[in-house]
C-alpha cells in the first residue's frame, strides 16, 4: 500500500513538472438542462390527452429540489400549456402546481408528483412531465347534495335519453341515486345516447323545479349496459314521488285508470288514478316528440305505464313515458 502511495505521489510531482506548469487547474463545469411541464384540461374525462381536451394557460408551477420543500423557481404555463425552467443544474427535481391559484372548475390535479431527473445526455438534457387537470368526479348522490354552481363530472347509465323529450332533458342513474340533466347535449363529434348507455356527463350543479339537477349536461357515451329496470310504484306514491325520494326515478304503475285528458302546449296530459281511490291522481305527460296519436287516450281505459318522475315545482310530480313501448292501454 505504501509503495502505491509513493508511485501516486511521484506521478503527481512529474505532472507538475510538465510543460503546462503554472496553468490554473479547474474542475469541469457541471452541465445544465431544462425542465418542461405541460398542463392540459381533461375535458372528456378520458384521463389521457385527446382532441377534446384543452391546453391550460396560467397555471403556476414551482420547481423544488427532490428532497426539499422550498420553492426555487416558479413558471407560469403559456398558451401551449407549457411551463419551462431553463438552465437547471443536472440532478433530481420535483415540480408542484399551485392549487390555491386554480379556479373552482379544477377539481383534479394529477401528474405533479414524483422525481424528475435532468441527466447529461448527448441528445437532450431535458426532463419533461405532463400534468392533467380535470373536473371533480362525484357520485350522483354527491352531485345532488352540492351547492349550486359547481362544475362536476358524473358517470352513470342512461335511464331516459336526451332525444326523447323536447326540452332535451335526460335522466341518469348510478348505484347512489338518480338525477335529471337539463339541456343535455352530445359532446362535439360524438353520437349515441340511448337507454342503457354508460355515459360520462359534465354539468353544473343547480336546482330546477325545486329539485337538484345537473345544468347543461355534456354527454360522452362510453359503452352499453343492460337497460335499467323500472321500480314498481303506485299512483299515490308517484303523485309526490314518494315524498321526493323517487325524483328522476324510472317507475312502473300497473292497472291504473284514465280519468281525464288535456292538451298542454305541445304535449298531451293524461290524468290517471287507482281504480280503488279516484281522489288521488297523477299526471302522465306524453311528450310531443313521441308522436303518439292523441285519439288513443280515452277516459275509462286501463293503463299500465312506465316513465321517469319529473317535478312540477309545487310538491307534486308528473310521469313522462319515453315512448310507445312504455304504455299499455286496455279496456277495464
Amino acid at each position: 500500500m505504501r509503495s502505491r502511495l509513493l508511485l501516486l505521489t511521484g506521478a503527481l510531482a512529474l505532472a507538475a513538472g510538465c510543460s503546462n506548469a503554472g496553468d490554473t487547474m479547474t474542475l469541469p463545469a457541471f452541465g445544465t438542462g431544462r425542465v418542461v411541464v405541460q398542463v392540459y384540461f381533461d375535458g372528456d374525462g378520458s384521463q389521457s390527452y385527446t382532441l377534446a381536451d384543452s391546453l391550460f394557460q396560467g397555471a403556476h408551477v414551482s420547481l423544488l429540489a427532490a428532497g426539499g420543500t422550498d420553492t426555487l423557481r416558479v413558471a407560469t404555463t403559456d398558451s401551449h400549456g407549457l411551463a419551462t425552467f431553463d438552465s437547471v443544474p443536472l440532478g433530481s427535481w420535483r415540480v408542484s402546481v399551485d392549487r390555491h391559484a386554480l379556479n373552482d372548475s379544477v377539481g383534479v390535479v394529477v401528474g405533479d408528483t414524483g422525481i424528475l431527473r435532468v441527466l447529461a445526455r448527448g441528445d437532450s438534457n431535458l426532463a419533461a412531465r405532463q400534468v392533467r387537470f380535470g373536473y371533480r368526479e362525484v357520485t350522483i348522490a354527491q352531485a345532488r347534495a352540492m351547492a349550486a354552481g359547481r362544475r362536476v363530472m358524473i358517470r352513470g347509465v342512461v335511464v331516459s335519453a336526451l332525444q326523447y323529450f323536447h326540452d332535451s332533458s335526460a335522466y341518469v342513474s348510478d348505484p347512489s341515486g338518480r338525477i335529471r340533466i337539463t339541456s343535455a347535449r352530445h359532446r362535439a363529434g360524438r353520437t349515441g345516447n340511448n337507454v342503457g348507455d354508460s355515459v360520462l356527463v359534465v354539468g353544473t350543479s343547480g336546482t330546477s323545479l325545486g329539485q337538484p339537477v345537473l345544468l347543461a349536461g355534456l354527454f360522452t357515451s362510453l359503452g352499453t349496459q343492460l337497460a335499467p329496470i323500472a321500480a314498481p310504484t303506485t299512483v299515490v306514491e308517484a303523485h309526490n314521488a314518494k315524498n321526493g325520494t323517487l325524483d328522476a326515478a324510472l317507475v312502473l304503475i300497473t292497472g291504473a285508470r284514465i280519468t281525464d285528458t288535456l292538451t298542454t302546449g305541445p304535449d298531451f296530459l293524461v290524468r290517471i288514478a287507482d281504480p280503488a281511490d279516484l281522489t288521488v291522481t297523477t299526471d302522465v305527460v306524453v311528450d310531443s316528440l313521441l308522436g303518439i296519436p292523441r285519439t288513443v287516450w280515452r277516459p275509462g281505459l286501463a293503463i299500465t305505464v312506465r316513465g321517469v318522475l319529473v317535478p312540477k315545482g309545487d310538491g307534486t310530480w308528473i310521469l313522462k313515458p319515453r315512448g310507445g313501448p312504455d304504455i299499455t292501454l286496455s279496456l277495464p
